[in-house]
């Protein structure tokens, strides 16, 4: 498992730049229809568990922690 560091927006309006940050351990992330996903991966014959989800419209940055 990895350790990723999300910075996204607190609300939708980008004149408001009050960014959040959010460290959250996950196998990796994926960009959905309209959301961003950080999940940890299942067994093969299950679905990948969410364990953070940010609107797309909101992430400023996704970066991988090495550690």
């Amino acid at each position: 498992m990895k350790r990723y560091r999300v910075m996204y927006r607190s609300t939708e309006s980008a004149e408001n730049e009050m960014a959040r940050f959010e460290e959250v351990d996950a196998d990796g992330w994926r960009v959905d229809s309209e959301k961003v996903v950080l999940y940890q991966s299942a067994a093969a014959d299950a679905d990948d568990t969410p364990v953070f989800d940010v609107p797309k419209s909101r992430v400023m940055r996704i970066q991988e922690i090495s550690g």
